[in-house]
């Protein structure tokens, strides 16, 4: 009773600030354009009041405001005398509702002056070209990012992590390159420019002075009012983001005044629309919490190392060897004293050779192979197992249920071996995991080695991206006795609490290494997924 009530309470809060923040609407849209950039003591104190930043156009403060129906990024106009200035573009395929939420607040997009990018991620910047055709619009940008816009690539520069397949990228014209200090003029309004590279290089925050009030433009150094955008510092490279860099921008708006008003990048990740106003002692804790967990990563990346599993091959501990991805799967070796364990065999027919060249590169191409350990018997992981093994006549470690399938590629039982005899050969300290897998075979190896626990897993457990969607919609369109294998399957999972994860899909070129509760948090997200619909999206 207790939820249901707490339930009730919250949809009550959510309607009221949606209420609000469409009064808010209603009242900018009623006014002159010339009455809304009134700077008097009046408009002051009636901005004191709260304002939601709901997925609506909003008038937040005297002559600025939210364009807040844009997906998923937000974007924000300023009014001055020498004309419009907006703070982000939003995506290309946003264009249409940016114009119809500037008629909504009865501005005319003609007049807008400059667009000042926040960062180059594209749903904050490919939207600028559109606006400079139409109005001539000058387009600014940190100059960490300048490049990337101009280049209009590459895509991982552009969406990150995000999977926006039917979203094409574009280049766009940079005018003006910021350095951060800068002091912008458009007519009467001074927006002065904080270099805040962290999320990505040319992150950057802009603050203007209106009605008494300063107001900054997060990007998404803040993505949301609660939410830093600390994710891509976790991230591999190829995403641009920096733990180092965003610890010192985070110093850097911690020694500032409080704003009086957060206009962040993505107010729509709120669950409950958050005031425009800001709270000192929340703003205070939201950065607080940022430098602790930069502080904590950076600890952890200067101890274990930056072992990104992004294509490049690298040793993750003495002996362990991640050695790139083949046939969209990674590969990994474990080279002991006496043996040479692999672990699957993708890459179709020329595997071998290309197994080989690697090897060498790690000075590791006179050791024969002992045996390949798979993690399962589905094509992803044996389509260059046959033409392996022929060459080097290795061991073929697999479960029961996948002896079949390796008969089906015409292995001699000799060469395979059992779960069983693996663990009696005493080649490393291995426990093996049986697991639920739309694949035969599935295997997850647990290995004690230096000091750590490793855990390869193969295609397990699911991850939020396209594969891992299309993995779970099998799943759910199964029995609930096979639903119920899969939970348990990744029970399992959870209580293994690996240092060092190696899959064969990593995602997003992950780092092998776990910090803090984040595999607890992956598997539990990845369990919750089996209780869903199967039109279930991730």
């Amino acid at each position: 009773m207790f939820e249901a009530r707490r339930k009730q309470l919250l949809a009550l809060a959510i309607v009221g600030l949606f209420v609000l923040g469409a009064m808010t609407t209603w009242a900018a849209r009623r006014a002159p354009p010339g009455a809304r950039r009134a700077q008097s003591a009046t408009d002051r104190e009636h901005f004191d009041r709260d304002v939601a930043l709901v997925p609506l156009p909003v008038t937040v403060a005297p002559g600025v405001h939210q364009l807040g129906a844009m997906f998923p990024a937000a974007v924000y106009v300023i009014e001055s005398s020498a004309g419009l200035v907006l703070v982000d573009a939003g995506l290309t395929e946003g264009h249409g509702s940016l114009l119809r939420q500037m008629a909504d607040l009865k501005l005319d997009p003609r007049q807008v002056r400059a667009v000042l990018l926040t960062h180059a991620h594209g749903d904050h910047s490919l939207g600028a070209m559109a606006l400079k055709r139409e109005s001539g619009a000058t387009i600014y940008a940190g100059r960490g990012d300048a490049q990337v816009l101009r280049d209009g690539g590459p895509r991982d520069a552009f969406f990150s992590m995000s999977e926006m397949p039917r979203c094409e990228i574009h280049a766009t014209e940079v005018d003006v390159e910021l350095r951060g200090g800068e002091v912008l003029a458009f007519g009467d309004t001074r927006i002065e420019v904080l270099d805040a590279p962290g999320h990505t290089p040319g992150s950057t925050c802009y603050v203007v002075d209106r009605g008494g009030l300063r107001i900054l433009f997060g990007g998404d150094t803040i993505m949301s009012g609660l939410e830093l955008g600390t994710y891509a510092a976790h991230k591999a490279p190829r995403y641009r983001g920096d733990a180092r860099a965003y610890l010192k921008t985070l110093w850097k708006l911690s020694a500032l005044p409080v704003p009086d008003v957060l206009l962040p990048g993505h107010p729509r990740h709120d669950n409950v629309p958050q005031n425009a106003r800001t709270v000192p002692a929340q703003w205070s804790s939201m950065l607080e919490h940022g430098i602790h967990e930069l502080d904590e990563l950076i600890e952890h990346l200067e101890n274990d190392g930056t072992d990104f599993l992004d294509g490049e091959p690298k040793e993750l501990l003495p002996g362990l060897q991640y050695l790139g991805d083949t046939g969209g799967s990674a590969v990994y070796v474990l080279a002991t004293p006496s043996q040479l364990l692999l672990f699957d065999a993708p890459g179709g027919h020329d595997f071998p050779e290309w197994l080989d060249a690697r090897l060498r590169d790690v000075a590791l191409g006179s050791r024969p192979l002992t045996a390949v350990l798979l993690t399962s018997c589905g094509p992803e992981a044996v389509s260059g197992l046959p033409t392996l093994v022929e060459k080097t006549n290795c061991q073929v470690v697999t479960s029961e249920s996948g002896v079949e399938a390796l008969r089906d590629l015409g292995l001699p039982d000799t060469r395979l071996l059992s779960v069983e005899a693996l663990a009696a050969a005493g080649w490393i300290d291995v426990k093996t995991l049986p697991l639920a897998d739309v694949r035969p075979g599935a295997l997850g190896y647990v290995i004690q080695w230096c000091g750590k626990t490793v855990l390869v897993s193969g295609r397990e457990p699911l991850q939020g991206d396209a594969a891992g969607s299309a993995t779970l919609r099998r799943i759910l369109a199964g029995s609930p006795e096979e639903i119920d294998a899969f939970r348990e399957s990744y029970r399992r999972l959870l209580q293994v609490n690996p240092n060092l994860w190696l899959p064969a899909e990593p995602p997003h070129g992950r780092n092998a290494n776990c910090y803090s509760n984040e595999w607890h948090k992956l598997v539990s997200f990845a369990i919750s997924q089996l209780g869903k619909s199967p039109i279930t999206r991730f």
